[in-house]
């Protein structure tokens, strides 16, 4: 997905000199607000982590309802499971950060903002204590959580996840034109190691047949002589 960016330059070329100036501008701000960060899977964690380190839980939110809508919901029903996991560590993440950096009234504003998607989920029923729990960086049951290995984890995850599902994407054409060119770039390759192939087969059998047709040599003067005398 590297080359979407170079994509987005062609087509704003295309649209200068075709003079669509109107559309021109009005592609520069969609980009500039383009919540898939033109597939770059490092630009998009950062985005996450980013609304996770202040406290936007409603650009998290947002940003995760726009991707289930956009690319999760065209992925294969098993892998549904494994973004749920992801989405549920994310908030967990969330909830974790501000508890280390000791913003309480944020603890409570998620929980509040929450209690209505998670209040039904078995795994957050535990959570829900955190706003008036004490020491929960000791506590068994959510000490994990607060671990440096957790959380990194988490984030390799994370750009796992999203560099292998952008992959299976289904491109449109102008998007996989590189790959189209890089395939008959291989295949004039091949067609040239062929050419030279068969040119030096055609050249070694002509050499034989030469050999082939070479006129024998002529027998012995003393073979001829004696062939002579039994004629006579």
């Amino acid at each position: 997905m590297s080359h979407i960016q170079y994509l987005d330059d062609l087509v704003k070329e295309y649209l200068l000199f075709r003079g669509f100036t109107h559309t021109l501008r009005t592609l520069d701000n969609e980009i500039k607000i383009d919540k898939d960060k033109g597939f770059r899977v490092d630009r998009l964690v950062d985005q996450i982590v980013s609304s996770i380190q202040t406290y936007d839980l409603l650009g998290l939110r947002e940003l995760w309802a726009h991707l289930d809508r956009r690319i999760f919901a065209r992925l294969p029903h098993t892998l549904l499971p494994c973004v749920r996991k992801l989405e549920t560590s994310i908030l967990r993440l969330y909830v974790v950060n501000t508890i280390q950096t000791n913003k309480s009234e944020k603890l409570t504003e998620f929980f509040e903002k929450m209690a209505a998607d998670l209040q039904s989920q078995t795994e957050w029923r535990e959570w829900f204590i955190l706003p008036y729990l004490k020491g929960v960086e000791e506590n068994p049951s959510f000490a994990m959580y607060f671990t440096r290995q957790w959380q990194d984890t988490l984030l390799v995850s994370l750009h796992n996840f999203f560099a292998v599902i952008f992959q299976s994407l289904e491109l449109p054409t102008l998007a996989s034109y590189q790959e189209e060119a890089s395939k008959i770039a291989r295949l004039q390759e091949e067609n040239e190691q062929l050419r030279v192939r068969l040119s030096a087969l055609t050249t070694s059998d002509q050499n034989s047949m030469e050999l082939l047709n070479a006129p024998e040599p002529p027998p012995p003067p003393h073979l001829m002589d004696d062939f002579y005398n039994i004629a006579q």
